[in-house]
């Protein structure tokens, strides 16, 4: 992805970057200290440094724990099926490796592999598959990973070329074989990230891309050559257990929940009200004990047998391996403290990691409606479909954000939210006996379009701090948001933001709008000094 520096939009631009005057760091660890690059005559910067960093945002990483609270979920929860409770999630760092990308219609931008690192300090390298969406470094954008279904591959018929390139590229593939390939003497790690990077805007953003550099400019026309068959299963989800909570009576099995994971295997475990007798069955209705040995099957049934008579209560399924996250599966990032989402970026090499997830399970014995709900982005329709269950014996009335349902005792019934493309979404669900829950995302399913509304203007400029961290080998690009050799990187926690796409002219309106930005200010500021408060600033 490049990035590319606008003015005063705090936006990072994975895909791509456009040097920009207002100083973004195409991220060599020599830079660390001058956090800014001055504009190249054809580039775009694709890091702006605007500010003295903000704290990366602590917020907790979506955890793989269930809680055992009530019926609220944590913010997240419940964005495509509940991915966030499940698989791996991971922060973008402030390095990107690559080099300059001539793409059609959109100017010279800086392409290339980024970094998003686990709390378990795991590193993960992924490229852009989001060309118009920007990327937020000034925030640490938080991501998590996601199947094709509820991303831009759902109806892309060219995803197999992109696993292809995937599998048979940079870094999966040595640098000498990919030379021997494309038919040149050499490449660097940069000229090679950079070459996939262009092939694959080809597969995932239609974009003609073109390396500046001839041998990255051959690999990429070797990635997208006759030579890629395509690759069109899709990599197995590194662990998941969906859904993410179900309810029912005590006296039977509650479930079934649905494990997924490329892991040798997966140990499970049984915590909360009660679970010194609660069972976990298969789907044989053996007791599973302690672990379950891989190759675990898709969509493996799993249940939770809850004695009868047993009072009132919750428990959660704990599930936690050590996975390889496949190359070619998906991530994509929730919303930051400062309501942007940044692009959806595809894992390039497979990748050991520690991953848990979990489930919830309540039950009870008296009478009564016994609501639970989950939801699943659906790119098809254009929002998030909400299921909801009635466990119980009564009928109830479900509250799905502004739409009401009524639901029969045993039948489930589906609501659409409708979503913009982009957009954030928000909303409860809330039924009888205090029954809540949130549903929070973003529906990212389609490529070329820019999320609004606008971010709003980083922080005033200053010196960044943070100590340099190691990046893959190779020669650094002069341009914004490039990673480092593997002695130098990139200046941690800057403010700045690359952004995609952008032209040459970025520097000179975003130096306009921050003067009138100002001089707005000042005016508002005048005026209701003087007690004119019939106008509000825009």
């Amino acid at each position: 992805m490049g990035v590319s520096g606008p003015l005063g939009l705090n936006r990072i631009r994975l895909v791509h970057t456009r040097s920009s005057a207002t100083g973004g760091t195409r991220g060599t660890a020599s830079r660390r200290a001058a956090h800014s690059v001055r504009p190249g005559p054809e580039g775009s910067q694709m890091f702006q440094r605007q500010g003295r960093s903000l704290s990366r945002i602590t917020t907790v990483m979506l955890t793989t724990s269930l809680a055992l609270g009530g019926g609220l979920f944590a913010a997240g929860a419940a964005v495509a099926a509940g991915a966030p409770t499940s698989g791996v999630t991971a922060e973008v760092q402030n390095e990107m490796l690559g080099e300059k990308i001539d793409v059609e219609g959109k100017g010279t931008v800086d392409g290339g592999l980024f970094t998003l690192k686990t709390a378990a300090g795991e590193k993960l390298r992924t490229y852009c598959i989001d060309f118009d969406n920007p990327v937020y470094l000034d925030s640490g954008a938080k991501y998590h990973e996601a199947d094709w279904a509820s991303s831009s591959l759902n109806s892309n018929a060219n995803a197999p070329k992109i696993r292809w390139i995937l599998d048979n590229s940079y870094p999966q593939a040595s640098l000498t074989s990919l030379a021997t390939a494309a038919g040149v003497d050499s490449l660097t790690d940069a000229d090679a990230a950079a070459g996939t990077q262009a092939a694959i805007w080809k597969f995932s953003d239609n974009k003609n891309a073109v390396p500046r550099n001839d041998k990255a400019k051959k690999l990429r026309d070797y990635l997208v050559g006759d030579a890629n068959k395509g690759v069109a299963a899709e990599p197995k989800p590194s662990l998941t257990l969906s859904p993410d909570s179900v309810s029912g009576k005590s006296g039977g099995k509650l479930g079934p929940f649905l494990l997924n994971s490329s892991a040798n295997e997966v140990k499970l475990t049984v915590t909360g009200d009660a679970a010194d007798k609660i069972k976990l069955l298969d789907k044989d209705s053996k007791p599973v004990n302690g672990s379950l040995a891989g190759p675990i099957g898709k969509d493996t049934p799993l249940f939770l047998d809850v004695p009868a008579g047993t009072p009132d209560g919750k428990a959660a399924i704990n599930a936690t391996a050590e996975a390889t996250v496949l190359s070619g599966r998906v991530f994509m990032s929730g919303v930051d403290s400062r309501g942007r989402h940044s692009q959806t970026m595809i894992l390039a090499g497979s990748t050991k990691v520690n991953v848990a997830g979990g489930a919830k399970a309540t039950w009870k014995q008296g009478k009564g409606a016994l609501i639970d709900s989950t939801a699943k982005e659906e790119c098809a329709t254009g929002g998030v479909r909400v299921s909801v269950t009635n466990s119980g014996d009564e009928a109830a009335t479900v509250t799905v954000g502004k739409q009401q349902v009524a639901v029969q005792p045993g039948k489930t019934e589906s609501v659409l939210v409708k979503v913009e493309e982009k957009a954030h979404y928000d909303f409860t669900v809330t039924g009888p006996n205090g029954y809540t829950k949130q549903f929070t995302g973003v529906l990212d399913c389609k490529v070329g379009v820019t999320p609004t509304p606008a971010p709003t203007t980083p922080a005033a400029t200053g010196t960044p701090s943070g100590t340099p961290s190691a990046a893959p080998s190779g020669t650094p690009s002069t341009g914004a948001g490039q990673p480092t050799p593997a002695t130098t990187s990139a200046a941690p926690g800057t403010g700045g933001l690359a952004q995609t796409g952008a032209n040459d002219s970025t520097p000179i309106l975003a130096a306009v709008a921050g003067g009138l930005v100002v001089a707005g200010g000042a005016a508002v500021f005048v005026l209701r000094r003087r007690g004119r408060h019939g106008r509000t600033t825009a």
